[in-house]
């Protein structure tokens, strides 16, 4: 969870035993009550007695989240961490009949809250999104029922809850999913400064055109680009520079090095040399366990913004050369860090439609802004840097991508005035109705989730909505 939710508390790991010790540490946005359950039995009767005792309920598992929705002032939690069994089912053919072949039936502390949010990877390339994966879903619906959907029995629940977001159709407490069989993965990775490669600032900028141009090419051969650059500490111009990979899932390392050689030919060109290492294994577990950086969950002094920009930005000049000045003036211009990802996220043909967000169908660059600051900023310079990542540098994105999405679901941009429209796209009526069918009452709320829209969190500040203060209606 992200600190900033609960009320910037501490957290509990740091807390101070009282008596032993001065401590400002409080609940904050903790939840009150935390359930720590192992069957359906005890999460349908949490679920009945929230909603019988009108009390606000949340649902904490594994994974991150970045929006806060698994957070809340006293609340009652259900903690599905868990529920982590993995059941291997050799012969399996889907309800719809799309999918026959090896599946995982995975209980939900396994899971996460990754494929209900529609779920990217480095593998999406090649299989679509985690929530293209899914074959059956069992669930604690709202009104305390224990049931199954999948394409042949509560339909409209499969589609909502594939890529609809998590906390909001009710718990979660297994999938199962299609298996793949084992892959080569190569790729490339490096992690550098401009000062390391002695060279300016103009010529680091060539280079990252030069790399964005090609994205086409290497979104069609299924490639997933993972990069981050920020300015130099200092102010003296400069800047941080690394993959953490670049990637393409299936093909061999001497095909890959074949791809990209243009690219580095073009960087050698230009004296650009970020000291590259190649690497080839067996299996997609060898390169994500080597290769991908720990994924931090939000922090105190940092706000981020996203969004899917999409093919089209790539095949007319004019408005490719708008996108590459606007990115590039939200670092070089604002000092706005940025994550960036190449990434393909085409429907896979035996995965039946789903809620999430159309934008990822059409996706060739996404990106992760953010803004920082410390903890002797003073509150009306925080308030400024938020409404300026909110209604300023996110908004330049939006200009340039009419009609795409930010991140589904576990992510940013939680404060946009335009999130249902931002998060969902065409799919967010649909999936209103469906909320006001199977949860009426609205007992399952989460930030930015679908029919949040209808309650308020008290005690807010304008520019941000913590977990700290009572959920009314």
């Amino acid at each position: 969870m992200s600190p900033i939710f609960v009320g910037q508390t501490c957290m509990p790991q740091d807390a101070v035993v009282p008596g032993n010790g001065n401590s400002s540490c409080t609940l904050g946005g903790f939840p009150s009550y935390s359930l720590n359950v192992t069957t359906v039995a005890q999460i349908q009767l949490a679920v009945n007695f929230a909603r019988n005792q009108h009390l606000r309920l949340v649902i904490r598992n594994t994974g991150h989240d970045f929006l806060g929705k698994n957070t809340g002032e006293g609340a009652l939690s259900i903690w599905t961490h868990h529920l982590n069994d993995i059941k291997v089912i050799h012969d399996c053919e889907s309800a719809g009949g799309r999918y026959s072949g090896p599946a995982f039936k995975l209980t939900v502390g396994v899971t996460g809250g990754y494929l209900a949010g529609g779920g990217h990877s480095p593998v999406t390339s090649i299989y679509g999104l985690g929530s293209d994966q899914v074959l059956s879903v069992e669930m604690v619906t709202p009104d305390g029922r224990f049931i199954t959907a999948d394409e042949a029995q509560n339909t409209e629940l499969f589609w909502a809850v594939r890529g609809g977001g998590a906390a909001t159709w009710g718990v979660v407490t297994s999938m199962t999913v299609k298996v793949h069989p084992k892959i080569v993965v190569s790729g490339m990775e490096w992690d550098t400064t401009t000062v390391a490669m002695n060279i300016i600032d103009d010529v680091f900028w060539k280079a990252i055109e030069a790399y964005w141009r090609r994205y086409p090419d290497f979104s069609a051969a299924k490639s997933y680009g993972y990069c981050r650059m920020s300015p130099l500490p200092g102010g003296a111009g400069g800047y941080a520079w690394r993959a953490k990979p670049f990637m393409v899932p299936g093909m061999a390392l001497v095909d890959f090095k074949q791809l990209v050689e243009p690219l580095l030919s073009e960087w050698a060109a230009l004296g650009v040399d970020p000291n590259i290492t190649f690497f080839e294994h067996d299996s997609f577990y060898g390169a994500w366990s080597q290769h991908f950086p720990t994924s931090v969950v939000g922090g105190r002094y940092a706000r981020t913004a996203s969004r899917l920009l999409p093919r089209r930005n790539w095949e007319d000049e004019g408005l490719l050369r708008e996108t590459i000045a606007t990115v590039r003036g939200l670092v070089e211009d604002e000092g706005a860090f940025l994550v960036h990802y190449n990434i393909n996220a085409d429907a896979p043909s035996d995965a039946p439609d789903s809620a999430a967000n159309p934008a990822w169908r059409d996706v060739i660059m996404f990106n992760i802004i953010g803004l920082t600051w410390n903890e002797d900023t003073p509150a009306h310079e925080v308030a400024a840097i938020h409404e300026r990542l909110t209604n300023d540098l996110a908004q330049r994105l939006k200009d340039i991508s009419p009609g795409c999405g930010w991140l589904i679901l576990t992510r940013v941009m939680w404060m946009d005035p335009e999130w249902a429209d931002s998060f969902y796209g065409a799919n967010y009526e649909r999936l209103l109705q469906i909320k006001k069918r199977v949860d009426p009452n609205g007992l399952f709320w989460a930030p930015t989730a679908v029919g949040s829209e209808d309650w308020i969190v008290t005690g807010q500040e304008p520019y941000i909505t913590t977990q700290f203060g009572r959920l009314c209606r």
